[in-house]
């Protein structure tokens, strides 16, 4: 494909403003991550694997938003609802996998039902009121991923658990980030990792119980 570079780096520049740099990468690497766990997890469970899927459109448009040189207000709207939802709705998904292999049902309905009624009913409120709904939305899916990788001696759900929670609480911790990583770098590495060990943690999970 022939693109005609003059007129494209009006608008899209491969290496923007400094700071957008290695978010790019950072938030390829969640792309990249997220997308191979998606496909992976389908053969377990789709509720999972649509659960990393939308934090694999998280992490493609956070690298379109950092390789453009004026993002659109569209695109910067557009990513910040899509990681709204991919932590009130996505996550509660993936968690969601974890608790129908064990066939706690109840469970499993209970965390996707709190996750849509927080997307349902919060979208309206202010940012940081969001920011608030978003945590106590990712509590109740995480803490019940913990509880039954804690009890099923799954390592690799237990640190996946603890990187996302992290990842959710970076702004709190780090909020000017790490020497050399801007907090949105911080939080797609944590992100990344904890999407990693979770669809491991599935993986082994699902072994577990079909042996």
């Amino acid at each position: 494909m022939i693109v005609n570079v003059p007129s494209a780096m009006g608008v899209l520049k491969l290496v923007p403003k400094e700071r957008e740099w290695s978010v790019a990468i950072t938030s390829f690497l969640l792309c990249a991550v997220s997308l191979l766990a998606a496909h992976r997890a389908r053969k377990v469970n789709l509720g999972s694997a649509m659960g990393f899927l939308m934090q694999a459109c998280v992490g493609a448009l956070g690298t379109v938003h950092s390789c453009t040189a004026a993002p659109a207000r569209l695109l910067t709207s557009g990513q910040r609802e899509a990681r709204w939802l991919a932590t009130v709705v996505g996550l509660p998904l993936i968690s969601f996998g974890f608790h129908w292999l064990n066939e706690d049902r109840l469970a499993a309905n209970s965390v996707l039902t709190g996750g849509i009624l927080a997307a349902a009913c919060c979208g309206h409120l202010a940012e940081e009121s969001r920011a608030t709904a978003a945590r106590a939305a990712l509590a109740a899916p995480l803490l019940s991923v913990l509880a039954a990788c804690i009890f099923t001696a799954n390592l690799c759900g237990v640190a996946g658990c603890m990187a996302v929670c992290l990842a959710g609480e970076a702004t709190e911790l780090l909020p000017g980030g790490l020497p050399g990583l801007k907090l949105a770098d911080v939080q797609n590495l944590l992100l990344s990792s904890g999407v990693l060990a979770l669809q491991r943690a599935l993986d082994t999970q699902h072994r577990a119980v079909a042996a």
